[in-house]
């Protein structure tokens, strides 16, 4: 196997030309730093959600123990309930809407550390109350829209912007650099097949990267991680997506190269690319997906369910009025203040259960509009994502964290069962006029996230390899026809 036998020797030789190189261990060092603080930024991320999540179910049980005691003592005659319905731990409107209102989380999975992906535009937990939707997916502010919008540096940004860096930095001159030092026609003068050593070159100078990547980072994840982000399959798709993502940009170096064309030439074109694929490619796509498809205002949304509320409060007031003129002779002299106070309490409640029942019809109405517009922009964006293989490992990195769209659409589903589920528990109780007892409080529903295997992630992860693969392969053909016919002299 004479072509075997010079592809190991080009290897050899490119790997001891290349350990003298200062651009290498730079790179290699680059690579260390960045993985390294890209670990750490995800798992105090990742603690902080953690902390976050246990101060409010610590905050929940906190209200659930005091309104348990206050009922207890209501019900031994201990003290005497309260006046005002909403501070009465048997009101199910008030209670269900605010005092008692559940905390719901989405568990992180065991290799989150690695991409913050839709994490960051939603609160770590969501306080599920009898109101309306929008009152608690939407009442929290994540953090500073600045911050945000410029992004997080966890192990995603690195491999997606930083990673094709250190790749390209060793093979933008694969060829050109021998062309201009002399060595490629001496090399062509050998009884050797030309390509077979350029391939042998183009393996040690894109192989060291992606090779010392792939063990920073499971080296970062066993100590970083404490172990527990080490997760079989998952790290495996993971080393896969680093894998093809990497030679992605090998083979578009390859195929720059096979141009022949000078090393600044090369450095240019290369930085183009990198500029077109990461920076400009999903700028368009995003802008193209939300001017055919804009999101509807939040704003809009607001005061659609603000007027809702009005509008029931409206005819509340003006039932209340119609039942005080038609019933003044049996009043006799009483005042309207009077009227009110006799039923002050139980009107309230009514009023309380018609104003949320009302708002949430109109915010039902209006984020039934809102998520079929995103629905339609994400469906776009996705299709368009396949002109960018940047998109596509960002999605594919996402799913595999379990921070993708997947498991977040599959855990607004749960919620939206969910808060059916404790509307329907208070509602009942309050529209059939019955106090909660201490036997209530004990089958209050609890939200417990289910992980769904059929959610679509692993089509996801694969869609966007593939995805990516494709013009790879395409680039291979033309890097392979380039070192076919690539000239020896400048």
């Amino acid at each position: 196997m004479p072509n075997m036998t010079v592809f190991m020797a080009a290897m050899r030789c490119e790997w001891r030309i290349l350990r003298l190189d200062p651009a290498l261990w730079l790179v290699l060092a680059m690579i260390l730093a960045t993985v390294v603080y890209a670990l750490h930024n995800g798992k105090n991320l990742l603690e902080q959600r953690a902390a976050a999540v246990a101060a409010s179910m610590t905050e929940e049980q906190g209200r659930l123990t005091d309104l348990r005691k206050n009922i207890a003592d209501f019900e031994s005659g201990k003290t005497a309930p309260p006046e005002r319905p909403f501070r009465d731990p048997r009101n199910a409107i008030f209670v269900g809407g605010g005092s008692a209102a559940t905390i719901a989380a989405l568990p992180a999975q065991p290799l989150a550390i690695t991409a913050v992906g839709q994490s960051d535009l939603y609160p770590p937990t969501l306080r599920v109350s009898t109101g309306s939707k929008d009152s608690f997916l939407f009442s929290d502010e994540i953090a500073n829209p600045a911050h945000l919008f410029a992004g997080t540096f966890d192990l995603a940004f690195v491999l997606i912007f930083i990673y094709p860096l250190w790749i390209l930095a060793l093979t933008y001159n694969l060829i050109s650099g021998e062309r201009e030092q002399g060595t490629l026609a001496l090399t062509a003068s050998c009884p050797v097949q030309l390509r077979t050593v350029l391939v042998g070159k183009l393996m040690v100078r894109a192989g060291l990267p992606m090779l010392f990547t792939l063990a920073t980072v499971f080296a970062g994840l066993t100590f970083i991680g404490n172990g527990s982000s080490v997760a079989g399959g998952a790290l495996l798709v993971l080393a896969l997506a680093i894998v093809i993502y990497g030679v992605f940009w090998a083979v578009l170096a390859a195929a720059v190269n096979g141009l022949g064309s000078d090393s600044a030439y090369n450095a240019l074109m290369l930085v183009g690319a990198w500029i077109a694929v990461l920076l400009i490619v999903p700028s368009l796509t995003n802008a193209t997906a939300e001017a055919l498809y804009p999101s509807p205002s939040r704003a809009e949304m607001v005061l659609g369910v603000r007027a809702a509320s009005v509008s029931a409060d409206k005819e509340r007031d003006a039932a209340l009025a119609r039942y005080e003129e038609e019933h003044s002779h049996a009043s006799g002299e009483d005042s309207h203040e009077e009227v009110l106070t006799r039923g002050s309490s139980r009107e309230r409640t009514l009023r309380r259960l018609a104003v949320q029942q009302a708002a949430t019809a109109r915010a039902e109405e209006v984020l039934a509009v809102h998520e079929a517009q995103l629905q339609r922009q994400h469906d776009l964006a996705e299709r368009l994502a396949y002109i960018s293989p940047a998109l596509l490992l960002n999605d594919a990195l996402a799913e595999i964290a379990g921070t993708g769209r997947s498991r977040y659409d599959e855990f607004f589903a749960q919620i939206d069962r969910f808060h059916r589920e404790w509307r329907e528990f208070f509602v009942t109780k309050a529209q059939a006029e019955r106090m909660l007892t201490s036997d209530d409080y004990q089958r209050f529903p609890r939200f417990a996230f289910i992980e769904n295997p059929d959610i679509g992630t692993g089509d996801r992860i694969a869609a966007a390899l593939i995805g990516i693969a494709i013009p790879l392969l395409l680039l291979a053909g033309l890097a392979a026809r380039g070192l076919r016919r690539c000239r020896v002299a400048g």
